[in-house]
């Protein structure tokens, strides 16, 4: 009997004082389990000085780092789901008949001035392409439950009306679009998987990505006869198996579709521009290809501004396409939208979003609301105003050169309108910064021996400064 007091005192002893020795103490930490960062120390500078509730720091601290945290959610969840079949992991939830959709993307979603600002957005981006003689395109693409609506579970007020009221907004600015909702529920209808029943949840699976993406491409046959659509007769179409979801341990056994292009022949120059590209600090995805076919054949360069969606699986629909392909993350790099458009000058330009990313989150509200890009210098001189001309000394101008991007400054006290730089024969649009203007190009199209000429408009006059 004193033999199995001691033994109990002992399991408990292990059961208590192993998870505190064990104890995470190693800072800027992320949790597989559940994808996120682990509560830092509520007794660092930053903790403290942030002003937050210290006891609740001290008590997020201790549930985030305390030994085994990862494995007992992980046996919580796999209990869960075993004798109840319920889900209780934080990035997902059950829907009917075993199917998974993504916690927090079932929800119902008001249509606000968000959106009508949203819709502003894209307008002013497409006016600033047609200007430019650039064709611009819209996508849309539905999150898992609104294909597989029937599977959504009981309880969950999945209200979609407001996707309508921003379609319509877009057609009442006569925006160019692509809801691809549609052409993913046809596809389910016609019995093809293009969303999984489990894994990935949040996303279209790779066959869902080969509609949708044809879709897009179907829409810009109409400016760019070349462009040609994919075929799965042409690429390798096997299965995958998947054993747990992803950023998530727990155990699944699920057969998902994989589709591989063929894409060996492609020129990746995506190392190149990465370092030297500006881009959101949350946001960093970017890619460039070079489809050498395409490009003989007199394919268009398309700049593409994508979400996860894409970034995953679309992406390479498009690079099969083009001849030049360039991926930017929308996310709150479309808001510097001719940052990108002045470095890579390209034929078309396409923006896709995923239903569940309108948010400030992605993009940021008071910056849609405040945009004001630059019209094309040729339609303001058209206007007949005058013009007149200034001396542009050397002290003003400084340019930075890098491998693939140069920046080139214009030092000034003067506010305008609108400036421009004009080098050669090609005019880029200027950026007002706190010390004056300036602007980002290929390196390749600086030469220092060509004549720089910035044009300014401040509502009733051209200056020219030479």
């Amino acid at each position: 009997m004193k033999f199995i007091k001691v033994f109990t005192t002992i399991i408990f002893s292990l059961i208590i004082f192993i998870p505190i020795v064990t104890f995470n103490f190693t800072p800027n930490t992320s949790s597989q389990i559940d994808n996120r960062m682990l509560t830092e120390n509520p007794f660092s500078k930053e903790s403290l000085a942030s002003g937050t509730d210290l006891t609740e720091n001290i008590e997020n601290y201790v549930n985030d780092r305390i030994g085994f945290r990862d494995e007992m959610i992980l046996g919580y969840t796999i209990l869960n789901d075993k004798l109840f079949g319920k889900m209780v992991h934080p990035s997902y939830t059950y829907g009917k008949d075993g199917y998974v959709f993504g916690e927090g993307l079932t929800t119902t979603n008001t249509y606000s001035d968000f959106h009508e600002s949203f819709a502003d957005m894209v307008k002013e981006i497409q006016d600033y392409c047609t200007l430019r003689d650039v064709p611009f395109l819209f996508v849309l693409n539905p999150a898992k439950p609104a294909v597989l609506s029937e599977f959504i579970p009981d309880g969950i007020n999945y209200d979609r009306s407001w996707v309508d009221q921003f379609l319509s907004a877009l057609e009442e600015r006569e925006v160019r679009y692509v809801d691809n909702t549609q052409t993913l529920r046809e596809q389910t209808v016609r019995g093809e998987v293009v969303f999984n029943q489990k894994y990935d949840a949040n996303h279209w699976n790779d066959l869902g990505a080969y509609y949708g993406t044809n879709a897009i491409l179907s829409a810009l046959q109409n400016d760019f006869p070349k462009v040609e659509l994919n075929h799965l007769e042409d690429f390798t179409v096997s299965q995958i198996r998947q054993t747990s979801l992803p950023v998530s341990q727990f155990p699944i056994n699920e057969l998902v579709p994989s589709i591989d292009l063929h894409l060996d022949d492609l020129i990746v120059k995506t190392p190149e521009f990465q370092e030297e590209l500006q881009m959101h600090p949350s946001y960093q995805t970017f890619s460039y290809y070079q489809n050498p076919d395409k490009m003989e054949q007199g394919a268009p360069k398309v700049l593409v501004f994508q979400g996860s969606y894409m970034n995953k699986f679309g992406y390479k629909y498009l690079a099969n396409a083009f001849g030049e392909a360039i991926y930017v993350h929308d996310y709150q790099n479309v808001l510097n939208f001719p940052y990108y458009y002045n470095i890579f000058k390209p034929d078309c330009v396409v923006f896709e979003v995923a239903e569940y990313t309108f948010s400030n989150i992605y993009f940021d509200y008071e910056t849609m609301k405040n945009l004001d890009m630059n019209p094309p210098l040729d339609s303001i001189e058209a206007l007949e105003i005058p013009k007149s001309l200034e001396h542009l000394s050397t002290e003003q101008i400084t340019v930075e050169k890098g491998s693939q991007l140069t920046k080139i400054y214009w030092s000034t006290d003067l506010s305008y309108d609108y400036v421009w730089l004009s080098l050669g024969t090609e005019t880029y649009d200027m950026k007002e910064t706190e010390n004056g203007y300036e602007v980002t190009i290929l390196t390749e199209n600086y030469n220092p021996g060509t004549k720089i000429e910035i044009l300014s408009y401040d509502g009733k006059s051209i200056i020219a400064y030479q």
